[in-house]
């Protein structure tokens, strides 16, 4: 099975009402199991349209294996959310791979139940 897990999240407002339109950014760590089997720093910018609901995109630096070669990739993340969920896709940004993961390529996706810390996540290479 596949699994990540956020173990941290922090996150900060820039401009905008609260409730409202706003924007700002997230700092979160991920823990991965599976396929990819490591951990990701991640930063990502945050465009909220009412409420809980919007829109961001990132990008995470994983260190660990993907299908077990080891090194570093960079991830570029895009994910919706709402009150109910959050639905993501992240792939491997060519050319930022490092060790066994020099050429690395693949995507995938995932979606979280709104509160939830973890989820399976799907990656194709």
């Amino acid at each position: 099975m596949n699994k990540f897990e956020c173990t941290a999240w922090d996150e900060s407002v820039y401009a905008g009402a609260e409730g409202g339109a706003r924007i700002g950014d997230a700092r979160m760590t991920f823990r991965y199991s599976g396929i990819l089997d490591g951990e990701s720093k991640s930063a990502g910018l945050l465009a909220y349209t009412t409420g809980n609901t919007g829109t961001s995109t990132g990008a995470e630096v994983f260190t660990g294996t993907i299908d077990g070669k080891a090194g570093t990739v960079i991830l570029r993340t895009t994910t919706t959310f709402d009150e109910e969920k959050v639905s993501g896709t992240f792939e491997v940004v060519p050319g930022t791979g490092t060790g066994d993961l020099a050429d690395a390529k693949g995507h995938g996706g995932y979606e979280l139940a709104m509160g939830s810390m973890s989820t399976e996540y799907t990656f194709t290479s």
